[in-house]
């Protein structure tokens, strides 16, 4: 079914020419087709751990982007984010729990990627998920969702960010979509929640390139996500399930 909707900065730019009192005509030209199914992938890639049986700690992003721009803030940064980050800790050394990068695939389409990774991996024991995907501004707050077993972690995951300025939230960690599935069955997550005061300015629009990307804010998030995988990649604590 054909639909339309304009960007925030096309939906501001025709305010301002509605209000100079003319009347305005807009044109759309809508081009969606049916091409069947087709094949998309998950990308996978592990820092090993010296402890299988501690579990996995899988971070995510979506390598997939909308046609109208190159899909650097959705979601090239989260997956440039979070594999940097990874790689930092095993240039550090083998850590305790094996950290697992998910790029999924289709994410944009339906989550097909997150979903066809939770059916294929439910049975191993991930241990904790977390996702970056809403874009590359700094990370101002944690969220949690672990288990009482793990309040320490929590503790210092927090304690590691706070020189970034990033405090402590209240809300339950959800995870992102492509590890929402792994959330709701009952693993740990975190929510390294970041700045969207731009986001809906640029994701799914032509403006979503390389050069919107602030490298500063950008080492923040690199910053951060190498903190809390330090913690909870090494913790000696069991991370069990929530529930």
């Amino acid at each position: 079914i054909p639909a339309a909707a304009l960007s925030l900065p096309d939906a501001e730019q025709l305010e301002r020419i509605l209000k100079r009192g003319q009347p305005v005509s807009v044109k759309l030209t809508l081009t969606p087709k049916q091409i069947g199914m087709t094949e998309s992938g998950n990308v996978i890639a592990e820092v090993p751990g010296s402890d299988p049986a501690a579990g996995l700690v899988v971070v995510a992003c979506h390598l997939d982007s909308w046609d109208l721009g190159t899909g650097a803030f959705d979601d090239g940064a989260g997956c440039g984010i979070v594999t940097a980050a990874a790689k930092r800790i095993m240039d550090a050394g083998k850590p305790r729990r094996t950290i697992r990068i998910l790029w999924a695939g289709a994410e944009e389409v339906g989550v097909f990627g997150g979903k066809a990774y939770f059916d294929a991996h439910k049975g191993e024991r991930h241990a904790l998920a977390s996702e970056s995907d809403f874009g590359a501004d700094r990370i101002w707050r944690v969220d949690f969702n672990l288990p009482e077993s793990a309040k320490a972690v929590g503790d210092r995951v927090a304690a590691a960010l706070a020189p970034l300025g990033i405090g402590r939230g209240r809300d339950p960690a959800g995870g992102g979509a492509d590890v929402a599935a792994l959330v709701a069955s009952g693993v740990a997550g975190i929510d390294l929640q970041q700045d969207g005061t731009r986001y809906f300015d640029l994701h799914h629009t032509p403006d979503d390139t390389l050069d919107k990307v602030d490298p500063v804010q950008l080492r923040q998030n690199v910053a951060a996500w190498t903190a809390m995988l330090a913690v909870v990649a090494n913790a000696p604590e069991e991370i069990g399930p929530t529930r």
